[in-house]
C-alpha cells in the first residue's frame, strides 16, 4: 500500500510539472508571484512616482497592476489583493530562481508539492475508515477535474485545501500530539486563506467534544489546538494591518461588497451543477454516508464540507466552472465519503450474498477461505469502481481544457518577453488584463486603461511623453472592443491602424504615433511573433 501511495504522489507532482502553465498571467497568479518577490526582497510596498504625480483622477489606481490595489498605508504604492500564505511559501523558491535561472522555474514547484500533500492527507483521512478507502479516496482526488485544473497554476486553492485536509487528518488521529499538529496545519491554512477560518472552529469544537476522551484530555487537546492555531491568526492580522491599514481589512475590499444573502441561491445552484457535471452524480453517495456509515467521523466530515460551502455561498457570483476551486477542501472530503460509502455498500452486498448461499456446516468446511475470497472480491469490486470513476474524471478534465492550459497561458510569457526584447526601457504599456504579466516579464511600467477616466486617454498619452516615456497600447483581442467603447471620444481609441506587433495570434501591441503615419499613407508594418 505504501508503494502505491508513493507512486501516486510522484505522479501528482509529475502531472503538475508536465502540464503546468509555468506562466505568470492573470491577476491571481501575478498577485501571488509578485508578492513572493516582495517577501524575498523585503520590499512589499514600492512607491511608483507617477502614481503621485499624474494629473488625472484616481491616478494611483491606474498604476496598480492586475491583482493589486493602491496602498492605503503608503502613498503611491500598490499592494497585493491576495492573502500572503502562498507567497510566503514561494519566497524561498523565488530566491532560488534568482540565483539559478533567468526564467522562473523553481517557484512553479510549490503548488504541485502541495498537491502531493493534499493527496497524501486524503489518503490518511480515508484510512480512518480503511486503508483501501484511503487509497481509493486519494486516487479520486488526484483525478478530480477541479483539483487538476488548479494543480497546474500558481494559485492558492490547492495549497489551502492541502493544509485544511491535513489539519482534518491530524485532528482525527489518536496520537497524543495530534491536536497540536492539527493546530499548526490550521495556522498555516488560515495564513493561506483567512476566510476559511470557520473550518478551524469546526476542528476546535470537534477536539473539545471528541468521543471516547476524558474531559481532561479534551480540554488539553483543545488548548493545544488553540495555541498552535494562534500564530496564523496573528500573522494575518499583522500583515493586513501593515498592507491595508486594519487587521480586519483585506485587499478584496469591504465585506458588504463581497458577501450578500442574495448570492446564496444562485451560488448554490451553480456549485451543485458544476460538481454534478464535472465529477458525475456519484459524489451524491456522500450524502448517504450518515446512513451507511453512522458515527462521529462521518458527521465531522460532512460538517466540514458544509461549512466550507457556507463560507462561499454568500460570496460574489461567478459564471465559470473552475470557481469550484473554492470548494476543493469540501470536494476532497466528499470524495473520501464517496469512497467509504461505496466500500461499505459493496461489503453489505457481499455479506448478503454469502448469507443467502450459506449452508449448515458439516465440520469439514474452511470458513477462513470463504472469508478471504469475500475480502478479495470486495477489494476487486471497489477497485474497479474507483478506476471507472477516475477514468470519467480524467475524461471530463480533458474536455474542460485542463491539459491545454499550458498552451493557452503561454501567451502571457510570450507577450511579456516580446515587450522586454523589442520595446525600449522607457516604454509605458497601457494595458489591463496583461498589466501584471508585462511587469513581471519585461520590468516595464504599466498603466491600467480600464481604471483611467474615459476623458483622459489622449491627455494621459501626452503627459507620459512629457515624462520621457514612450506609450504603447497592449491588448488581448477580446479587450479591443471594450477599449473602443470606454474611450469612444478619443481618436487613438479607434485603433484604426495596423498594430506594431501581434504575438501568438492573441495579443496586439499598438504604437499611438503610428496612427498619423498610417493615415498619411506611410507604411506601418506589423511584426508577427509566435
Amino acid at each position: 500500500m505504501r508503494i502505491a501511495v508513493a507512486i501516486l504522489l510522484a505522479a501528482v507532482v509529475a502531472a503538475g510539472l508536465r502540464w503546468g502553465t509555468f506562466a505568470v498571467g492573470g491577476s491571481d497568479s501575478y498577485c501571488y508571484v509578485h508578492q513572493a518577490q516582495g517577501w524575498s526582497t523585503g520590499r512589499l510596498q514600492v512607491i511608483e512616482p507617477l502614481a503621485l504625480e499624474a494629473p488625472w483622477p484616481d491616478a494611483p489606481r491606474t498604476f496598480a497592476p492586475a491583482g493589486h490595489v493602491p496602498s492605503p498605508t503608503v502613498a503611491g504604492a500598490a499592494v497585493p489583493m491576495c492573502p500572503a500564505g502562498l507567497s510566503i511559501a514561494m519566497a524561498p523558491f523565488t530566491l532560488l530562481d534568482n540565483f539559478l535561472a533567468r526564467r522562473p522555474i523553481a517557484l512553479f514547484l510549490v503548488v504541485p508539492l502541495f498537491g502531493a500533500l493534499l493527496v497524501w492527507s486524503v489518503y490518511v483521512l480515508g484510512s480512518r475508515f480503511a486503508r483501501r478507502v484511503g487509497l481509493a479516496s486519494a486516487l479520486l482526488v488526484a483525478c478530480s477535474p477541479a483539483f487538476l485544473f488548479q494543480l497546474v497554476q500558481p494559485m492558492s486553492d490547492v495549497p489551502a485545501a492541502a493544509l485544511w485536509v491535513l489539519a482534518l487528518a491530524c485532528a482525527t488521529s489518536s496520537r497524543p500530539h495530534a491536536p497540536a499538529m492539527a493546530g499548526f496545519a490550521t495556522s498555516a491554512a488560515i495564513l493561506m486563506r483567512p476566510n476559511l477560518l470557520p473550518l478551524g472552529i469546526v476542528l476546535g469544537l470537534f477536539i473539545l467534544a471528541r468521543p471516547q476522551r476524558t474531559m481532561g484530555e479534551r480540554m488539553r487537546g483543545a488548548a493545544l489546538f488553540a495555541a498552535a492555531s494562534a500564530p496564523g491568526c496573528l500573522a494575518v492580522a499583522m500583515i493586513q494591518q501593515t498592507l491595508y491599514g486594519s487587521p480586519l481589512r483585506s485587499g478584496y475590499g469591504p465585506l458588504d461588497t463581497l458577501f450578500s444573502t442574495a448570492n446564496i441561491a444562485p451560488n448554490a445552484a451553480r456549485y451543485f451543477q458544476w460538481l454534478w457535471q464535472s465529477h458525475t452524480p456519484v459524489w451524491l453517495l456522500a450524502v448517504a454516508a450518515p446512513f451507511v456509515l453512522p458515527g462521529w467521523l462521518t458527521g465531522l466530515l460532512l460538517t466540514f464540507a458544509i461549512v466550507n460551502a457556507a463560507c462561499y455561498l454568500p460570496y460574489v457570483v461567478f459564471n465559470d466552472w473552475w470557481y469550484l476551486r473554492f470548494m476543493l477542501p469540501a470536494i476532497a472530503v466528499l470524495l473520501v465519503l464517496t469512497a467509504a460509502t461505496i466500500d461499505s455498500i459493496v461489503a453489505r452486498a457481499l455479506w448478503a450474498r454469502d448469507t443467502r448461499s450459506s449452508r449448515p456446516s458439516t465440520g469439514s468446511g474452511r470458513p477462513e477461505l470463504a472469508e478471504g475470497r469475500t475480502h478479495r472480491v470486495r477489494a476487486a469490486l471497489s477497485s474497479v469502481l474507483t478506476v471507472a470513476m477516475c477514468f470519467l474524471f480524467i475524461r471530463e478534465a480533458r474536455a474542460r481544457s485542463v491539459f491545454d492550459l499550458q498552451r493557452l497561458e503561454s501567451r502571457y510569457g510570450r507577450a511579456g518577453e516580446y515587450v522586454a526584447r523589442r520595446l525600449p526601457e522607457s516604454a509605458l504599456i497601457i494595458t489591463s488584463w496583461e498589466s501584471g504579466s508585462v511587469r513581471f516579464y519585461s520590468n516595464r511600467k504599466t498603466l491600467v486603461w480600464d481604471a483611467l477616466d474615459p476623458a483622459w486617454l489622449d491627455r494621459a498619452i501626452a503627459y507620459s511623453r512629457t515624462r520621457g516615456l514612450e506609450p504603447y497600447l497592449l491588448f488581448e483581442r477580446w479587450e479591443e472592443p471594450l477599449f473602443r467603447q470606454r474611450f469612444a471620444g478619443s481618436r487613438v481609441a479607434a485603433l484604426d491602424w495596423p498594430p506594431a506587433a501581434e504575438i501568438a495570434g492573441q495579443v496586439r501591441i499598438y504604437r499611438p504615433e503610428d496612427r498619423d503615419r498610417y493615415l498619411r499613407g506611410e507604411g506601418t508594418p506589423t511584426e508577427y511573433s509566435r
